[in-house]
């Protein structure tokens, strides 16, 4: 029997290490800014790498990988020499995703020829006008096909909908501009909703065709745990248990492999909401579910019982206080679940 290590990580704007596009091909930066603050490159690309190495996963999915293949090339041929391959989507911009795998493992990519189910653009409501229009993905999800001792699997990789709002504090704190506010926030949880529901049907339909396929999605959601203050007052749901399934088909039912976690210790990412006023906020903003065949299938199974946020890898990579990007690996705990054959 056989076992492998499924993680999330968010690379944190790691489009910012690299010189922009050019006919000359890619290269780092020496030096990159965010937050208003001068970086240096090789710590913190150096510190996300380290971080991924110890994980020691088999399959990673990274979400705000950089914008060409050329550039995340470089990354790992510069830190993980040959511990990976990759398979990278060309939707999202400046934050692609991508599929790590070792070397060993079968894996390709759907092309978007099969996938018009899930990303051509779809009818709806994200204004709450009462009027539909189209709307597609901010960032495609990233399917992948892989195979485990000839056992087959498919990985979804999700970045949702940002809910951040440019000057968002300022505009909450201001009563002339709280009402903006609050309209934007509303209107990007139903873009976040939106994108849950169209990958919810997909799901469906995979379910529909084969109710044992093993199916594992992971990434940044954008939402969770529990509904946050827009959630319950206006929009009464959320997007995680939209897409782990419905109660009325129970077969159809997803597992959330972090439930294994301590409730204190389920969040992977920190800050200070302005909103409610609550400093260092705990939130769960990283997910991964599984297909209900996984939990008892001849095929890829779940190991009971592993689901993990990394904690403690996560703070093994920070100098100092981790406030400056080039102090910290990335500003998400990593998320991992091991499965076995």
């Amino acid at each position: 029997m056989a076992q492998y290590v499924f993680a999330t990580v968010n690379g944190e704007w790691m489009n910012d290490w690299f010189t922009p596009d050019s006919a000359d091909g890619v290269a780092w930066r020496p030096t990159f800014t965010r937050d208003g603050v001068e970086c240096d490159t090789e710590r913190a690309a150096g510190l996300l790498a380290a971080l991924i190495a110890d994980l020691g996963a088999d399959v990673v999915a990274l979400e705000e990988a950089p914008s060409r293949g050329a550039e995340l090339a470089l990354f790992l041929d510069t830190h993980l020499a040959g511990r990976y391959r990759f398979l990278m989507g060309d939707s999202g911009g400046s934050q692609k995703l991508a599929l790590l795998v070792k070397p060993t493992i079968e894996a390709e990519l759907v092309p978007p020829a099969g996938l018009a189910d899930l990303i051509e653009p779809w009818l709806a409501d994200v204004d709450g006008d009462a009027v539909v229009n189209e709307y597609e993905f901010t960032r495609d999800p990233l399917v992948c096909r892989l195979a485990f001792d000839g056992r087959p699997l498919t990985v979804v990789v999700a970045h949702l909908k940002s809910n951040f709002i440019n000057r968002g504090e300022q505009m909450w704190r201001d009563p002339a501009r709280r009402l903006e506010f609050v309209r934007s926030a509303l209107q990007n949880r139903r873009r976040i909703a939106n994108e849950g529901m169209r990958m919810r049907q997909y799901l469906d339909a995979r379910l529909d065709e084969d109710p044992d396929a093993a199916i594992v999605v992971l990434g940044d959601f954008n939402d969770g745990p529990g509904r946050d203050l827009f959630e319950q007052q206006y929009l009464a749901h959320n997007v995680t248990d939209l897409l782990v399934g419905s109660s009325y088909r129970p077969e159809t039912l997803f597992d959330h492999a972090l439930v294994d976690v301590p409730a204190d210790l389920r969040y992977s990412a920190v800050f200070d909401d302005f909103v409610t006023d609550e400093p260092q906020k705990r939130i769960l903003l990283d997910h991964i579910i599984l297909s209900p065949g996984m939990a008892s299938s001849a095929g890829v199974r779940r190991v009971p019982g592993s689901g993990r946020i990394e904690h403690e890898a996560w703070a093994a990579h920070r100098t100092g206080d981790g406030e400056r990007r080039d102090g910290r690996a990335t500003d998400h705990r990593p998320a991992t679940v091991a499965v076995e054959t």
